[in-house]
């Protein structure tokens, strides 16, 4: 499966972040496994979800808040740590996807404001043609908006998935048994802290039940 195929997957469940569906797709426990089954190894795209879940669960893309984009920088680094899996060395390539992961979310939160942008145009766009009832403008419109987005990620996609390439056969060099051992811890912190946030998002729910009873 080449870099642009899985970018347009990527970016169809992207869509489903606040652009359409809703049908929590877009979650790392759902996409992950999705992108893992289509470039052949689900259940390292399960693996991958469980872990980036629990990382990102306490963003909550609600309303005008600004976040950084943990869906898709999740699916990005399931898609490079299942193109790389065949090299061997499962905790280098993991580390780099993760630390590029990281990376991704903030440009895409990025990505995201500039969308909100260009929908703030399209807004404008959508009540004027409402004013004048044209009905077939406001699809339109509503449909830009959806492409837009759709574009956006499908481009950021396709870059990140490259940088991940690029920096996995300059690094490839330095790969080794020894280095791989020396990483292995990188999984389960990243697993740890991801408990962690679980743990105070479930105590924050905790307060407030006993703040509003």
């Amino acid at each position: 499966m080449s870099y642009l195929t899985t970018s347009l997957l990527i970016g169809f469940l992207s869509l489903d972040t606040t652009i359409a569906f809703q049908m929590l797709l877009s979650q790392p426990l759902f996409a992950c496994p999705l992108i893992g089954w289509a470039l052949g190894n689900p259940q390292l795209g399960f693996e991958i979800g469980v872990i980036l879940q629990l990382l990102w669960i306490s963003i909550i893309p609600v309303g005008a808040i600004s976040f950084p984009e943990g869906n898709i920088a999740s699916m990005i680094v399931g898609a490079v740590v299942i193109y790389f899996d065949h090299l061997g060395y499962p905790n280098i390539i993991f580390t780099i996807a993760i630390l590029l992961g990281i990376a991704a979310s903030y440009v895409g939160d990025r990505l995201t404001v500039l969308d909100r942008k260009f929908n703030g145009y399209l807004l404008e766009v959508a009540l004027s043609a409402a004013e004048s009832a044209n009905l077939r403008k406001i699809v339109l419109v509503d449909f830009l908006s959806i492409g837009f987005y759709f574009v956006l990620m499908v481009g950021f996609t396709f870059v990140m998935l490259n940088v991940a390439d690029w920096c996995i056969q300059g690094l490839s060099p330095v790969f080794s048994e020894m280095l791989d051992r020396k990483l292995q811890f990188v999984k389960p912190a990243v697993l740890g802290i991801g408990f962690a946030f679980t743990g105070r998002l479930f105590y924050q729910i905790l307060l407030k039940k006993k703040a509003n009873p």
